[in-house]
């Protein structure tokens, strides 16, 4: 009897220990969450309201940029959430294949060095790095209300948007600082395909939502007209992408008014900015000299020669004396000829190695830069990808196309892989909470991506997983208040 008291009191004993280590790790869980969801919001705003520049920002740890330590620390205080790791859905799981795609790449990498070094095979592997995070950072921002974020886009838009358009007025320089750690991106100095999502997602973010958060046209006409200041097509395809999809959103026929209102908005603040940006009329000349005939090819009409043309809008028409166009098309050429050789197709070149200069060259080994200056200062120009400039601190090594350059690199292993986490969360959770925040964020960074190198760099590859991350946070914090 003794023997049988004693077994149940080293029973209930064992029981209230364990209790009481649930507990220590349930109280660390809510005094590390917030630090969480502080840590990744500040990476999510730093990438989205000061865009590439902003990336850049170092860190004491040599090669580790701010933002990017902001969210490693953040996705790894999020441990601490995982006793709410039951609650994520099963289609979660797929942000197994990114990791597991990952690990063997780094134990190929522990047996093999890349010929290009680790700084290319990081950077080639970081989309898949970025994406494996997915869950754990679900787990923090469950703790946020369903507007946090929508407020987050909506005044990041607005940081971006007020030194953009100096800047590009002419009213602030670019300056070079210790504290970025590359010297090509200058303080205030914005990529401009980025430019067209920053400012569309933020006018998505200020339309009509289910919660006490108003639609502010005023804001959204402002963005826009910022926006129009971009010459890069791929902005402004992004741009008014984004705003269809907003006003999709927010349209009722009862509302018919609002569209107006944010079309006179639009045209409004849009002359004001070409105004501003206007050169003043040319002065008087100081010496009276005989009138010229006209060409053909100017106008005869120099009253109004000195108001400019609207910008952006009017680089479309010249887009393709600009080339670009015809030099990403050459690329793409180029890269389709190299997959379909072999089975080049099925595995692509394989992470950090110089397959698109290959592809474009013929030659294995792509120099540190295409250009090269000799004692005389005379350029020599070395061979290159059709879309490379040869002004770039680097060799390009992007097709300037998200699909094409996983592929080439990866083959339609990785492709198909990083796919379907873009594909099943977009799917699966379409009926969550602020659902269009997220997919409209995820198909705006696809879209610029198509034509530009967006999701191969931080300030695109964190925006991403953070709006994927927000569908599976809805569902957790759904679940959570059903359970309790």
């Amino acid at each position: 009897m003794l023997g049988f008291n004693v077994n149940i009191w080293c029973q209930v004993k064992e029981g209230i220990v364990k209790a009481g280590k649930f507990e220590s790790w349930h109280n660390l869980g809510r005094f590390l969450g917030p630090a969480a969801v502080t840590f990744i919001l500040s990476s999510f705003a730093i990438n989205l309201g000061l865009g590439r520049w902003g990336s850049y920002i170092g860190t004491p740890i040599q090669g580790l940029y701010l933002p990017d330590l902001l969210l490693i620390v953040g996705a790894l205080l999020s441990l601490t959430q995982w006793r709410k790791a039951h609650l994520l859905p099963k289609t979660a799981l797929i942000f197994v294949l990114p990791l597991f795609y990952l690990l063997l790449h780094t134990i190929y990498l522990v047996i093999r060095v890349p010929s290009s070094g680790y700084t290319l095979w990081l950077r080639d592997m970081a989309p898949f790095a970025y994406l494996s995070l997915v869950p754990l950072i679900a787990l923090s921002l469950a703790l946020l209300k369903p507007e946090v974020l929508v407020l987050v886009v909506r005044w990041s838009s607005i940081v971006y948007a007020i030194p953009f358009a100096a800047y590009q007025l002419g009213l602030i320089p670019t300056w070079v600082s210790s504290y970025m750690i590359s010297d090509s991106a200058p303080i205030f100095s914005y990529r401009a395909d980025f430019t067209g999502f920053a400012l569309g997602i933020g006018i998505v973010a200020w339309g009509r939502w289910g919660f006490d958060l108003n639609r502010n046209i005023l804001i959204q006409g402002c963005l826009l007209s910022v926006g129009l200041l971009d010459s890069s097509v791929a902005a402004l395809l992004t741009l008014l992408t984004l705003l269809i999809l907003s006003v999709i959103k927010d349209w009722s026929i009862s509302k018919v008014l609002g569209g107006v209102k944010l079309v006179l908005v639009s045209l409004v603040a849009g002359i004001f900015l070409t105004f501003i940006s206007a050169p003043s009329a040319p002065s008087a000349p100081s010496a009276p000299s005989a009138p010229s005939a006209p060409s053909p090819e100017t106008s005869t009409d120099n009253a109004s020669s000195w108001v400019p043309r609207a910008p952006g809008f009017s680089d479309l028409l010249v887009l393709a004396s600009a080339g670009t166009t015809s030099s990403r098309l050459d690329t793409w050429t180029d890269v389709g000829r190299y997959l379909t050789s072999g089975t080049n197709w099925f595995l692509g070149g394989g992470p950090g190695t110089d397959t698109l200069y290959f592809a474009c060259t013929g030659i294995g080994a792509a120099p540190e830069t295409v250009m090269l200056v000799g004692a005389d200062g005379e350029p020599t120009y070395l061979p290159r990808c059709a879309v490379d400039s040869a002004e770039a601190f680097s060799t390009l090594r992007d097709p300037h196309n998200w699909v094409l350059n996983l592929w080439i690199y990866h083959g339609i292993v990785g492709l198909l892989i990083l796919s379907l986490t873009f594909v099943v969360p977009l799917w699966t959770r379409r009926s969550g909470t602020n659902y269009w925040l997220s997919a409209f964020g995820v198909v705006g960074i696809l879209l610029v991506s198509s034509f530009g190198v967006v999701l191969s760099a931080p300030f695109g590859l964190v925006p991403l997983t953070i709006f994927i991350a927000y569908l599976y946070a809805n569902r957790i914090r759904h679940k959570s208040s059903l359970d309790s």
